[in-house]
């Protein structure tokens, strides 16, 4: 049995790309797409996070974004902060169509690795 698609929202994440400005422009750079089917009942942030680490590894901090239907990413991207957020997303997502959602991983410098290739390089020298 299928799930019946009425009660089903589906998400098209947009994953490990960057946002970047180009001019006033606002575009996500990168990265690729991947879909996901949720039961509408079950929208949250929670379930929304659980199917994206379907797709890839999540690192903590990751934002995702919401982009409401029929605006551009300079004017229309919604924080998915909590589940009312969600509950919005999947209230205003119609039954054909499809949840834009653009994953925002944080900034990491990693120090780490910088001295633990300093150190392999010694020790090979």
């Amino acid at each position: 049995m299928g799930m019946d698609v009425l009660d089903t929202l589906v998400v098209r994440f947009h994953l490990k790309g960057v946002f970047v400005l180009d001019g006033s422009e606002k575009k996500y750079c990168g990265g690729s797409e991947a879909l996901s089917y949720v039961e509408r009942d079950k929208v949250s942030l929670p379930e929304l996070f659980g199917h994206l680490k379907d797709h890839c590894n999540v690192m903590s901090g990751t934002l995702l974004h919401w982009l409401f239907p029929g605006k551009d990413l300079q004017t229309g991207l919604r924080a998915l902060s909590n589940d009312k957020a969600c509950k919005l997303m999947c209230e205003c997502t119609g039954e054909l169509d499809v949840a834009d959602v653009y994953v925002e991983e944080p900034e990491i410098v990693d120090l780490c690795n910088g001295s633990d290739d300093d150190s392999d390089w010694e020790a090979w020298s």
